[in-house]
């Protein structure tokens, strides 16, 4: 089999694609398992191991026009890193995907955007207004998204500290657990999103380590990784941003397939609508 250092399907040169790949490779807050700067590639890597047609969407990958762009540059401090970023998307017309990284990195991704609801699937509420004194830690990402002005979906989340859920209570930030019925919160999604557009982060520790063990804060009782097929099938149209982040590669490549798996089937399910 061949295994190469670009995501398989990549069959189009960069402001040719409808979809462009790149890789944020930065974990420098991670606070419990580090590796997720490994991600990336692993990602890549696992890519070769799938096949470039989905079956739950009937629509194969040859005919989707990819680009990988490899990844953005994460020499320097945090600062360094958004503007990187920016500079990178600079007069980008396609939908990006980014591949993190921690999910700090979305911070430095969706501040290229306007007029998005930003949904998140995450075991946590990552609304601390601070961790380990720095405020844009992992912890702090959905805090600092919120005060870019953002509506803000939370979907998986089991996990958060009391403070941070009076926070999201009080301020309007819509959650959603694991053992909600997934059709109600179908429901409420399109109430809250109405006829805009949505930016999605898929942070790998929403579904349960039985499904992703490799990730950087593993929270038991999660989602099964199914729902995130039903939800492409009702927003993919919507959706004109996509990050998958927290992944920290395990040997087994578990984690890392199924996030190659889904970004394979975002593509499929946004072609298909």
């Amino acid at each position: 089999m061949h295994i190469d250092s670009f995501f398989a399907f990549s069959n189009s040169s960069k402001g040719e694609e409808d979809f462009l790949i790149f890789g944020i490779p930065y974990d420098c807050t991670q606070s419990f398992k580090p590796g997720s700067r490994f991600a990336p590639n692993a990602i890549r890597e696992a890519s070769w191991n799938l096949e470039s047609y989905s079956v739950y969407f009937d629509y194969d990958l040859e005919f989707a026009k990819i680009c990988d762009a490899g990844n953005v540059n994460v020499d320097g401090n945090f600062d360094r890193v958004v503007k990187n970023v920016s500079e990178f998307l600079s007069g980008v017309d396609s939908i990006p995907i980014a591949l993190g990284g921690e999910h700090t990195i979305t911070y430095a991704v969706l501040r290229n955007f306007e007029d998005v609801c930003y949904i998140a699937f995450d075991a946590h509420l990552d609304l601390r207004d601070e961790f380990d004194d720095n405020p844009f830690n992992h912890a702090c990402v959905t805090r600092r998204i919120y005060e870019l002005g953002f509506d803000i979906v939370l979907i998986g989340v089991r996990s958060g500290t009391g403070e941070e859920f009076r926070f999201a209570k009080e301020n309007g930030i819509a959650l959603f657990h694991p053992w909600h019925d997934f059709g109600e919160v179908v429901e409420n999604v399109r109430k809250i999103v109405g006829n805009g557009n949505i930016y999605l982060s898929i942070d790998m520790d929403a579904f349960d380590p039985a499904f992703a063990p490799g990730v950087s804060t593993p929270e038991p009782f999660g989602l099964n990784p199914i729902v995130v097929l039903k939800f492409f099938e009702e927003f993919s149209d919507r959706i004109i941003g996509l990050d998958v982040v927290e992944v920290v590669p395990d040997s087994e490549r578990i984690t890392q397939t199924l996030a190659a798996k889904l970004i394979v089937e975002f593509i499929a399910s946004r072609c298909k609508r």
